[in-house]
């Protein structure tokens, strides 16, 4: 969007006058902070209304809708000058403020649309996409997954891994369900596995890892996989023989917890993407106690077993055998539909494939997921957004929070 103008003057008197006269319009108006920055300073009080003003107008004709007053916050830096904040999603916006006896004058400038709908989280990282590169440069992620009713979610799974950027994608799944697959995507290389009982046979396992898995930079193991005993077999034989890393997730988690399997057996770098009751079977507590202390479960689990956990919910927790950990504070209610966690799974995938740290592969995933979900709930709404949807809104999530990592970069 072409970047446009608002201007705003306040009279200072006028402002301080109907603050004296009704205080509660003050926590509706400024937040904590402002609050702070103004008291005892009229002047202050008014610049910052007009703003908050101008903002407004801005967002107005350019036909953005009009954010609160309180999500508008005008911050002094160290060295005085002013720049305006957009709570729950940057922007491009430039702030001028100035006053002259009883008038106080704002002017902002820039675009009102977002540069990205969330704040990009300090130290998030994306791979490079050079000018030269070819499919080989962003790798290879196979998807293993799939039983008979169960086709939707490695196919989301494999298609997220295409929209995230990976080179190539190849989904393998059991032969029953190859065919309804391999007709619905273009992009992806479906392979039929040896199955039994409508999921994937414990035989698929050779195959599997000489025709798939040796070129593999990054696999996902368990959307739709089901609980067939042959699957079950083959996921305990195949985590602890991986040749790249892996993201684990769905009823490979819970295949992984009723056996109590050991991660640190596990040859390569592992993300567990658990929602909170398969976090629960993992660590053998109920639900409710893993909400209870979410930050806490994520870390312990991530420190005593060597695997980067993901904690789907709100406020998703990335927890890293290291100690590191990020608890994302994007909120996005256009996610709590079956499905968005295949898309996740696929994401992170082609996230590591490009050759991200798995701790920075998960934090990005995590982030551009809830972006291109704040997209898709511009669009649809906060009900009935589907993950197909995400799907198609990744490549634009992607490249709003590139170009904010390349601004953040420049001098």
């Amino acid at each position: 969007m072409s970047s446009g103008a608002g201007i705003d003057i306040a009279s200072v008197a006028r402002v301080t006058a109907l603050l004296d006269r009704r205080p509660e319009v003050r926590g509706r108006i400024y937040t904590d902070a402002e609050g702070r920055d103004c008291d005892g300073h009229p002047q202050r009080w008014a610049t910052r209304w007009a703003a908050k003003e101008a903002v407004r107008k801005l967002c107005g004709a350019a036909g953005v809708p009009l954010p609160a007053y309180r999500d508008i916050e005008v911050v002094i830096a160290v060295g005085g000058a002013p720049s305006v904040r957009l709570h729950g999603r940057s922007s491009r916006l430039h702030l001028s403020l100035s006053h002259e006896g009883d008038l106080a004058i704002a002017v902002v400038t820039g675009s009102a649309a977002p540069a990205t709908f969330a704040e990009v989280p300090a130290g998030l990282r994306l791979a490079d996409r050079p000018e030269d590169a070819h499919k080989g440069t962003f790798g290879t992620v196979v998807v293993v997954g799939g039983a008979v009713g169960f086709s939707g979610a490695p196919l989301m799974s494999a298609l997220a891994a295409a929209r995230g950027g990976a080179g190539r994608v190849r989904l393998c799944v059991p032969q029953a369900m190859y065919t309804a697959v391999a007709a619905q995507t273009l992009e992806v290389m479906a392979h039929p596995l040896p199955d039994a009982d409508g999921g994937l046979a414990a035989a698929a396992l050779v195959p599997l890892q000489e025709r798939h898995l040796a070129g593999a930079s990054a696999v996902v193991v368990g959307p739709g996989l089901g609980r067939a005993a042959g699957t079950e077999r083959l996921v305990l034989d195949l985590l602890p023989q991986l040749t790249a890393p892996t993201v684990v997730d769905a009823d490979a988690l819970n295949i992984a917890a009723a056996h109590h399997l050991d991660w640190r057996s596990c040859d390569q770098p592992v993300v567990l993407t658990p929602h909170p009751a398969e976090m629960g079977r993992l660590c053998g507590l109920a639900t409710a106690d893993v909400q209870s202390r979410r930050r806490r479960m994520a870390i312990d689990f991530a420190t005593d077993n060597g695997v980067v956990v993901v904690l789907k919910g709100s406020d998703t927790v990335v927890a890293a055998p290291d100690g590191r950990v990020h608890v994302s504070d994007v909120r996005v209610v256009a996610l709590a539909t079956g499905g968005s966690g295949d898309v996740l799974s696929g994401l992170l995938a082609a996230f590591l494939a490009q050759g991200l740290d798995v701790f920075d592969a998960a934090v990005a995933a995590v982030f551009v997921h809830a972006e291109a979900a704040l997209g898709v709930q511009d669009v649809r709404g906060r009900a009935g957004g589907l993950p197909r949807d995400l799907l198609d809104e990744l490549p634009a999530a992607q490249e709003r929070t590139r170009r904010v990592l390349e601004e953040r970069r420049s001098p």
